[in-house]
């Protein structure tokens, strides 16, 4: 237990040099003839913060892109232990690197997995420094708790942790050094592996600190919630903890004082704060101990009164009110809330369910109404489609452009997401055309199947179908793009429906994923000539970064050269990043190209 925070600046303060140094117990090299190094770290804890500091012996840090994966950087994994320490699907897994572009600042702390999900959310509280003196090389941390809510070793009945550290090795090599072995650590949809943390107490005399939770981060229609409150002092001691509630959505906020009697020593306790007079909406909690000088904030969601058996029912109502699309998507965005819903952890808020709730409620009174607002609404938004395979709901994501007309014929750029991804988010990271297509992005039955799995390729068929059904498509003038795992995916679809698309796009894609992930079946390398004279004739627009140690730049320059071989009309443009979309400048030239080719003939 540290009772004050560290000085982080990549080296090991004075007071700290009496920690306990932890080895690393395993190794795994990229290259068998990759040397090894020496290294070890320690590890402490405050009332709000994680503490972390690895050393190794080296001349100099390597920035590399994504060095959490390629080296140098290390991979931290903070979980929630599962009976007999199976392994879990609740977790944080945060990746660390140094960088020096600034082009790559967002891989230098973030949270790279919650909850098996990709995340990708900067850390942006955390303070990580690197320090390289006399041959050796320190990184340090500091992790604020508020960083992983709701972990606290104080009210968590116990806290998981793993550890990883990669080293970059010459010629692109790299060897990765665990606390404890995990070949998924680094993997999407799957569960992690840890040991627990065992925490020291603090020792008596320490100065009055304190820490503060909530017991549910979502609730509806309740008149108080329960908070957790942990103290530490030599003496017993009254505290006041304000609390200000503000509204995200009106701006509006609420403030509590609530009397706090706390005992001598580390005590836990639970105190209630009034919430009568929320109204359904998102609100940033804001609390601060009058007698601790310690604070935080925490997330609080309040959700509207929601009857889904009662709605279902309804909705059949409506069959003869709005078109058979739109009461296919209203069916199945009831489904998403309902499975989100019983899904939720008591830790989470929920803003997007709250919102796709009041969506649902709006749009079905329009309807009873005689109202379709989904027939002509504009932005981005999700549609569902009735799957000919299984009879399932299945969903894609749209982006109509404002001044849509039902009259005019529209291109269609169709975007397949990477892995760990879906359909959700991926129209709205970026301008993905230049504005005059309708575009699509198919869900493909999961975030990870590679398009060439669990009737992937048909989810991207139909959903395409049910776009042209809904709207006014050119069909001849539909172009198919993909980032990553996407981009795969890309030369997957071609090569199963050759006569679907006009154009091609892909952005650092690899062209023998499938393979290369080990999914069973056959699939096509692209690489191999054979695999790709279907795309004889076919305008290709690639984008790979040169510093690219995810789907290496080196194996797309062999396939550009073969797409070439084989007749394709390829455009190939690079620049010195890693595996990521193009830049500005590389953007408008790709909106260029892709006016040109879906030009009427």
């Amino acid at each position: 237990f540290l009772p004050e925070a560290p000085v982080i600046d990549g080296m090991l303060d004075r007071s700290l040099q009496k920690l306990p140094r932890c080895t690393f117990t395993e190794i795994w090299k990229s290259d068998p003839k990759n040397p090894l190094i020496n290294k070890e770290y320690c590890i402490a804890y405050g009332a709000s913060f994680l503490y972390l500091y690895i050393e190794v012996e080296a001349d100099s840090f390597i920035c590399r892109d994504r060095g959490y994966q390629n080296g140098d950087g290390f991979i931290l994994v903070l979980a929630v232990p599962r009976p007999d320490d199976k392994p879990t699907d609740e977790f944080y897994v945060m990746g660390f690197s140094p960088q020096a572009q600034r082009n790559r600042e967002w891989q230098r702390k973030m949270i790279w997995y919650r909850n098996i999900d990709l995340s990708f959310k900067r850390l942006t509280k955390a303070q990580f420094e690197v320090n390289n003196t006399g041959g050796k090389i320190g990184f340090e941390l500091l992790l604020p708790w508020e960083d992983v809510y709701p972990y606290h070793p104080w009210l968590s009945e116990s806290i998981g942790f793993n550890l990883t550290f990669v080293k970059a090795m010459p010629e692109n090599g790299k060897n990765y050094h665990f606390v404890m072995l995990d070949e998924y650590i680094g993997s999407e949809q799957q569960k992690r592996r840890y040991l627990r943390l065992n925490f020291k107490k603090p020792q008596n005399g320490e100065k009055r600190q304190s820490y503060l939770i909530a017991g549910r981060n979502h609730l509806t229609d309740a008149d108080s919630l329960r908070l957790l409150y942990a103290s530490l002092a030599d003496s017993a001691f009254q505290d006041t903890v304000e609390m200000a509630l503000t509204s995200t959505q009106e701006r509006k906020r609420y403030v509590q004082k609530i009397a706090v009697y706390c005992e001598s020593g580390l005590v836990t306790q639970e105190i209630i704060l009034n919430i009568s007079k929320l109204t359904p909406g998102d609100y940033l909690c804001k609390w601060i101990s009058g007698a601790c000088n310690a604070g935080g904030t925490f997330g609080l969601t309040i959700l509207p009164e929601f009857d889904f058996y009662a709605l279902a029912q309804d909705l059949d109502s409506l069959e003869s009110r709005i078109s058979p699309g739109s009461l296919t998507t209203l069916t199945y965005k009831l489904q998403h809330i309902y499975t989100n819903l019983t899904a939720l952890k008591i830790y989470d808020t929920c803003p997007e369910i709250r919102s796709n709730i009041m969506e649902f409620l709006d749009i079905r009174d329009m309807a009873a109404n005689g109202e379709d607002l989904l027939a002509y609404k504009t932005g981005i938004f999700r549609r569902a489609y009735r799957s000919k395979i299984d009879n399932s709901l299945q969903p894609y994501s749209v982006k109509i452009p404002k001044d849509f007309d039902p009259v005019k014929k529209y291109p269609l750029f169709v975007y397949l997401h990477g892995s760990g991804e879906d359909d959700q988010k991926v129209l709205a990271y970026k301008k993905r055309s230049p504005g005059n297509f309708i575009e699509l992005a198919p869900y493909g039955r999961g975030t990870s199947t590679c398009y060439s799995i669990d009737n992937a390729q048909q989810d991207i068929q139909e959903a395409i179908d049910d776009v042209i059904a809904n709207y006014s498509i050119d069909t001849t003038r539909i172009v198919l793009a993909g980032f990553s795992m996407g981009g795969y995916g890309v030369y997957r679809t071609h090569y199963e429906y050759p006569n679907r698309f006009k154009a091609l796009a892909i952005f650092s894609g690899h062209p023998d994923l499938a393979n290369n992930w080990g999914l069973k079946g056959h699939h096509p390398n692209f690489l191999e000539l054979e695999n790709v004279t279907k795309f004889n004739g076919m305008p290709v627009f690639i984008f790979h970064g040169t510093e690219d140690r995810n789907c290496p730049f080196e194996v797309t320059q062999q396939l550009v050269q073969k797409l070439k071989d084989a007749g394709a009309n390829v455009a190939f443009y690079t620049e010195n990043v890693g595996h990521q979309a193009p830049g500005k400048k590389i953007t408008q030239q790709f909106f260029r190209w892709l006016e040109n080719v879906v030009q009427k003939n």
